[in-house]
């Protein structure tokens, strides 16, 4: 009776890790745009350092000499798990930093939406905004007012 009870339990065993995993999530795709402004006073005499990725991508570098940048890419969850974008403010070349700065640093505002949705912004002189992509639809506010940014993706 031991043997057979053995024979039974180690069957059990086999047949629990033959089982398969539990199914992958299903993929879901979003249009991620990432932007980041000078907010406030200031807006003609700065531009900024930016630098964005994505966990498929890596950080990425770029340049703008206006007050606003924006880049949209479509991005597949599980895919792409993670989105960011940071930026710290440059005096635009040909201005005084000593007028530039007169009135302090200016204030950056960065956002990532998903689609219309925005599920992170931050106001800051060097505002970091992150974003964990999911399967299920995204938390977040109100759709974004739209204005043109005058800014560069490169």
């Amino acid at each position: 009776m031991r043997r057979v009870v053995a024979v039974v339990a180690l069957a059990a065993t086999v047949a629990g890790c033959s089982a398969d995993p539990a199914p992958a999530p299903a993929p879901v795709e979003y249009v991620v745009t990432l932007t980041v402004e000078v907010v406030g006073g200031g807006g003609g005499l700065f531009g900024m350092a930016v630098t964005w990725g994505h966990s498929a991508l890596g950080t990425q570098s770029a340049t703008s000499l206006t007050w606003a940048w924006s880049h949209a890419v479509t991005l597949r969850y599980p895919d792409v798990e993670r989105v960011w974008v940071s930026a710290t403010p440059q005096v635009r070349p040909g201005v005084d930093e000593r007028l530039a700065y007169a009135g302090g640093p200016p204030t950056l505002h960065c956002t990532i939406l998903f689609g219309d949705r925005i599920v992170q912004d931050q106001s800051s002189i060097s505002p970091t905004c992150e974003a964990n992509l999911s399967a299920s639809p995204p938390a977040g506010g109100p759709p974004a007012p739209g204005r043109p940014s005058g800014g560069t993706a490169d």
